[in-house]
């Protein structure tokens, strides 16, 4: 059992615990993973992302305390890369 901080879908950052054997799904290692939420235990899915190295938590919709952290997608939202520009475009 490992702790990390993720990112949960309420916008907040919390410390997960994070176990059992990684499942791969594209770039995501899925481990299953706990967070404290006022003060009860909600548990849930720990999603790896090996591109950015950052955590994201998605609740177990059958856990005994997911309302306080209710799940809204299937996957976490991969950050949007923004697009670079060349510097001989000019903007106007």
């Amino acid at each position: 059992m490992e702790k990390r901080i993720v990112d949960c879908e309420d916008g907040r950052r919390r410390q997960a615990r994070v176990y059992g054997f990684p499942i791969e799904d594209g770039n995501f290692e899925i481990l299953k993973g706990g967070v404290r939420v006022r003060g009860k235990h909600v548990t849930g899915e720990a999603w790896h992302d090996r591109n950015t190295g950052l955590w994201y938590f998605l609740t177990d919709p059958e856990c005994k305390h997911s309302r306080l952290l209710p799940r809204r997608r299937q996957r976490p939202m991969e950050p949007v890369r923004p697009l670079q520009q060349s510097p001989s475009v000019r903007t106007t």
